[in-house]
């Protein structure tokens, strides 16, 4: 057998192509007022990268809240605090950046993470960090402990968007 040779394809006539490419340039109008006005971001350029979330903090904000400590005295914090809990003690791959793949030193400027306390070099979870990404390279959970929600919720941030661009 074979393929068929007889093609299924509809045209499309020229003047709905015409309408279809109005309504675009309708919908790009409003998505730059919308920008202009203050309640939306522009639409990223149609590539593989991704755009952080709309309420996700900028990355000085990150790095200012994750201050670079040597991993030395986090060593030392792990192993007084597995004492007391009966934590099994920290093994040779817990001790490696997973970014960049080195082991982490003692003399090594390390980041620990807000909520799981993952470490890595400073200079890699930085460059992590300055993507764009909100996330532990890890374990996937956020960079930071969360802000708990107002009585206002979804709605208040939308609200105070609005009155802020009036």
């Amino acid at each position: 057998m074979g393929f068929p040779l007889v093609c299924y394809c509809m045209a499309i006539p020229k003047p709905l192509i015409a309408f279809f490419n109005l309504l675009a340039a309708i919908m790009d109008a409003i998505q730059l007022v919308l920008y202009v006005v203050g309640i939306c971001h522009l639409p990223a350029a149609r590539s593989s990268r991704r755009r952080p979330a709309v309420d996700a903090p900028l990355p000085d904000e990150v790095k200012a809240r994750l201050p670079p400590v040597e991993f030395a005295q986090l060593a030392a914090e792990h192993s007084s605090s597995s004492l007391s809990l009966q934590a099994p003690p920290c093994d040779k791959a817990a001790s490696a950046c997973i970014v960049c793949l080195e082991g982490l030193e003692a003399t090594d400027e390390v980041r620990r993470l807000g909520n799981c306390a993952h470490a890595f070099h400073r200079g890699c979870i930085d460059q992590w960090i300055d993507l764009g990404r909100v996330t532990c390279p890890l374990c996937r959970s956020h960079l930071l402990p969360r802000a708990r929600a107002g009585p206002r919720g979804r709605f208040g941030r939308l609200a105070s968007r609005l009155t802020r661009a009036w």
